[in-house]
Parts: structure tokens; C-alpha cells; sequence
């Protein structure tokens, strides 16, 4: 049996899918799923293995567990991403799928199914230099209030999205970080909350006024003080969930679905985080201490969350007298 070989791939044994199971003992360690192991996040986990799921495939096998990454080469990884922006990928996304296949290939050579010649090649690929305007927005503060009022105390479902929603907005939560907080490091008390957020890193989080009102009212007269998780599934008969969490989708439909009622423009969960940020900055916070408040690795990523800049070219547009 014989295959077609991607245009633009030489002939050899990669391009060509795996017909015997025999041939999958040639490397011991699969090291897409290797590499998939070290990263934290089970987002990152889904949307990289998707993507070497579409390199895979395109290679000629069923998907990344059949095929024989260290026979990877430079030629191949060119080939894949030119053809993805042929067909119209952003270059972020090209980005993304470069680091994923490098990643692969560091995996591989550490496995030794890579030799350390092609391993260097394909590490040394660039990755394309854009810029393309911050996505997102920054919530107003009409918004934000309409936003809130709307969720009815009355209901435990009303008094679970408000406390949600005060926590993104007043926190600078992730809509990934919401479902695994747990009500044992919740401090009442000192009105803090300590997670576990993106890249496994531990942080504390200190709750405003309003935020720990919320979140002691869905405690006291929904959710209960016993031990487990800070926010469950409300099944229809009104009974919370103390085991099984939200997951992000959920806190994602949450937040589409508040945002909707209270006719709001187009927006998302994470613009909740990013008007957090902008809040913050607008009012002389350090940028040193967003970046801690927000759990980032670095100032320039904090950076990318301030939207008070649309405001002020807006304001000095309106000044220009034609």
C-alpha cells in the first residue's frame, strides 16, 4: 500500500502512515504525549493536542498517538505551517502550532528518538513577528453594575453567578480558575482566597467589600459551609453539588448568558479580567502589583490587559477640529 507524501516533504518514512502496529515499538515513548504531560493547564492540554492531532494527520497517520515523532524533520514542520496559512490561520496560531511542534521535538531528542541535529534544526525555526491589536475590552462601570444587579439573590442560581462574576470582575479571575476553588481556602476572616491558577502557580487573592458579600451570601443561604467545592452544579431540584465543580464552559455560558440580559455590547468572560486590570491601573496601582494580583509570569503580559489607552485616543480624537 502506498501513500501520497505532502507536497513540498521529502520521501522519507514520516510522511508515510503506519501500516503495521510493529512499526509503533520503534519509539517507546510517544512524545507528543510526553509533552502534553508537562503542561499544567487542561486547557492547554486540549487545544495543543488538537493541533498535533492536525499535524499527525496531515503526516498520514490516524492522529498523534501513531505517529513517529522523531523522525519529525525541519522540512516537515515548514511544510505544515505553510500550508495552514495558505488556508488562513492567524500568525498567532502559526506561533501556537510551532511551539507545540517544538516542544514535541525537545521531547523527542530528550527521549532519544530524536538526534540531536534535527532536534537543533527544528528548535531553530522563528517564529513570525506580528501585532495585531489587543482583543477584548474593558466592562464600564454602568456595565459592571447592570451586569451584577442582574443576578436575582432570591435564586440559588442568581446568588452562585453573582458571587462568579464579582470574583472575575473584582479578583481578576480566570473563567479556568473559578471551578477547582474550594471553600477550605476560602478565609473568611481576612476575606482572602488562595488558588491554584495558570502554570500551577499558587497565589492569594483579597476579596473587595462587595465581592465577599456576595460570596458569603451564596455560602450562607445556598452552598453550606461543608467542605468541597466554592461553587457546584445546581441540578433542577434546586440541590448543590458540593463534588461536582463547574468547568470553564459552564462559567464561560454563565457570563455570555448575565452579560446578555443586561443587554450589554459584545463581550467575554475574560473581559471581566481585563477590566479588573484596567480598573486597577487607572488608579496609580503599580503595575508590579497587578501583575501579582493577576498571577503572570512577566510585566509585558499585564501590560497587554490595559484598555485605557482606546479611552484616551478616543478623547483626544474628539479634539481634532476638521
Amino acid at each position: 500500500m502506498s501513500s501520497r507524501i505532502p507536497s513540498a516533504v521529502s520521501p522519507l518514512p514520516f510522511g508515510m502512515p503506519v501500516i503495521a502496529p510493529a512499526a509503533r515499538s520503534e519509539e517507546p515513548v510517544n512524545a507528543a504525549l510526553a509533552y502534553l504531560a508537562t503542561l499544567h493547564s487542561k486547557n492547554s492540554r486540549k487545544s495543543m493536542a488538537s493541533k498535533l492531532n492536525m499535524f499527525a494527520r496531515w503526516a498520514g497517520y490516524a492522529d498523534l498517538r501513531d505517529c513517529r515523532w522523531g523522525e519529525m524533520r525541519t522540512e516537515h514542520v515548514l511544510a505544515f505551517i505553510a500550508k495552514q496559512e495558505k488556508d488562513g490561520i492567524s500568525a498567532s496560531t502559526s506561533n501556537c502550532y510551532l511551539a507545540a511542534l517544538k516542544g514535541v521535538a525537545k521531547t523527542a531528542w530528550l527521549a532519544r528518538s530524536m538526534d540531536h541535529e534535527n532536534y537543533l534544526r527544528i528548535g531553530s525555526l522563528k517564529q513570525r513577528r506580528c501585532y495585531r491589536l489587543p482583543a477584548g475590552r474593558s466592562l464600564s462601570f454602568d456595565e459592571s453594575h447592570r451586569l451584577i444587579a442582574g443576578c436575582d439573590m432570591e435564586t440559588a442560581i442568581g446568588a452562585r453567578d453573582r458571587a462568579v462574576i464579582s470574583l472575575m470582575l473584582g479578583c481578576g479571575l480566570r473563567r479556568g480558575e473559578v471551578p477547582s476553588l474550594r471553600i477550605e481556602k476560602y478565609d473568611r476572616m481576612n476575606r482572602s482566597l488562595t488558588l491554584i491558577g495558570k502554570g500551577d502557580k499558587e497565589r492569594k487573592v483579597f476579596l473587595p467589600g462587595p465581592v465577599a458579600q456576595a460570596v458569603d451570601l451564596w455560602i450562607d443561604r445556598w452552598r453550606g459551609r461543608e467542605g468541597g467545592y466554592l461553587f457546584g452544579r445546581i441540578y433542577k431540584n434546586g440541590r448543590v453539588s458540593l463534588t461536582e465543580p463547574l468547568d470553564p464552559s459552564s462559567v464561560g455560558r454563565i457570563t455570555r448568558a448575565r452579560m446578555e440580559s443586561a443587554n450589554h455590547e459584545k463581550a467575554t468572560a475574560h473581559d471581566l479580567r481585563r477590566t479588573f486590570a484596567t480598573r486597577l491601573l487607572a488608579n496609580n496601582v503599580d503595575i508590579v502589583t497587578v501583575k501579582n494580583m493577576m498571577g503572570h509570569a512577566n510585566i509585558a503580559t499585564t501590560a497587554m490587559y490595559d484598555r485605557r489607552g482606546d479611552d484616551a485616543m478616543r478623547r483626544a480624537a474628539e479634539m481634532a477640529v476638521l
